[in-house]
């Protein structure tokens, strides 16, 4: 009984060491735990630390989670690297020369004049007289051809005032309103002896005279021969209106 109370004893006391032994070697798995937990704690708040950008910031959503947001660190305004202002090379100095003393104008003798030979004041003084002597001669050929011609043209004039005589009429209104007046009508020739043209030349301030005498004058056109050919000329025929009292 008492080997069995002593073995009890015995194995009580190996169990109760046992368990201390357990426990302290529990405990120092804890102890152990708690200081890498803690190594770890001081090693991350040296990393938190270290950065200054990086800090812990808990979102809104949940309040009990903390996460590392890195917020880049502000940098200063970027200044351009100064540039050293390179030394301006020595600009070259040119060597004033004196200046230059001013030539005076010199005086420039004026070309002498050619003076025309003896022959050749001849020669240009010769053709003086023919010259003048051509002039009458030229100024009596145009003036009898002036002549000729307004022989012609007054001859051409007078036949068409004849043949316009044939043509004589006064208007009627003109007649009853009293109304008198004097009618130009100028008449261009062709060269080849045709009427260009025949207009008013002076209007009478009654347009019904006016229409009346070019009428007369263009009928009495067609009547007369062809004028002088080869120049072109004109002829100014007049017609009166005119009433008679008594």
């Amino acid at each position: 009984m008492h080997l069995g109370l002593r073995g009890s004893v015995i194995f009580d006391a190996m169990l109760i060491s046992d368990g201390k032994a357990a426990l302290f070697h529990h405990d120092a798995q804890q102890r152990a735990l708690l200081a890498c937990v803690g190594t770890s704690i001081v090693l991350h708040a040296l990393v938190l630390f270290s950065f200054p950008g990086l800090r812990l910031s808990t979102h809104a959503g949940n309040s009990s989670a903390l996460t590392a947001t890195f917020s880049p660190r502000p940098q200063s305004p970027h200044e351009p690297p100064r540039r050293e202002a390179k030394p301006e090379p020595p600009r070259p100095v040119l060597a004033q020369s004196a200046p230059a003393e001013t030539a005076a104008p010199q005086s420039v003798a004026p070309a002498p004049v050619p003076v025309p030979s003896q022959a050749a004041q001849t020669a240009s003084s010769a053709p003086a007289p023919l010259a003048s002597a051509a002039e009458p001669q030229a100024s009596a050929t145009s003036a009898s051809i002036d002549a000729a011609d307004a022989s012609l043209l007054e001859r051409y004039r007078l036949a068409l005032i004849d043949a316009a005589k044939r043509y004589r009429r006064y208007p009627v209104q003109a007649m009853e309103r009293g109304w008198q007046g004097r009618v130009e009508i100028r008449v261009v020739i062709g060269t080849n002896g045709t009427i260009k043209d025949a207009l008013i030349k002076t209007s009478s301030n009654y347009r019904i005279l006016d229409d009346q005498a070019l009428d007369m004058v263009k009928k009495a056109l067609a009547q007369i021969p062809p004028a002088p050919r080869g120049r072109e000329f004109e002829v100014d025929v007049p017609v009166i209106f005119e009433l008679q009292t008594g």
